[in-house]
């Protein structure tokens, strides 16, 4: 087990890389607005790019609780979406999970960057450790079960 605190948002945005580059099969993100980890400089957008290239079993799960950003400042984030959706989907949560403070990065099943509260970088990195993520796991399957919006790469309109 080797889990780490972290106080700074430089060392948050090194412990969103590190477990970005541990999923094998599957990331799940819960996060306000996708802002602060960062998802949308190349080097992000790049990985997982090729992380959903990797395997046709790769999926890529977003829970927001503000789509705004995502729409608005996210175009490589939003081309993966139209490119990938197989393999990537975004909701904007329930109302009702909106109240929620924390944030979550899981990567496969063993690691995870929990952060406790969304205006602060004071997160746990969990590293290659089932266990210490299963309640996570659980947490984010809740989380998806209250229901949301979907969000779709496709303009309509006429």
């Amino acid at each position: 087990m080797n889990t780490e605190l972290i106080t700074h948002w430089s060392d948050y945005r090194n412990a969103v890389r590190q477990t970005l580059l541990a999923a094998t099969r599957s990331i799940r993100i819960f996060d306000p607005d996708l802002v602060n980890p960062c998802l949308e400089n190349p080097e992000n957008a790049l990985f997982l790019r090729g992380f959903l290239t990797a395997a046709p079993r790769n999926t890529l799960q977003i829970v927001l609780k503000n789509v705004a950003p995502l729409r608005n400042n996210s175009p490589r984030l939003f081309k993966l979406l139209a490119d990938f959706p197989h393999a990537m989907q975004v909701w904007e949560c329930a109302p009702q999970v909106r109240r929620l403070t924390g944030a979550m990065l899981l990567s496969d099943d063993r690691h995870a960057l929990i952060r406790i509260d969304q205006d602060h970088a004071r997160s746990r990195a969990i590293v290659d450790d089932a266990a210490e993520c299963r309640p996570y796991l659980t947490r984010f399957d809740e989380i998806l079960a209250e229901g949301g919006t979907p969000v779709s790469a496709m303009t309509l309109g006429l």
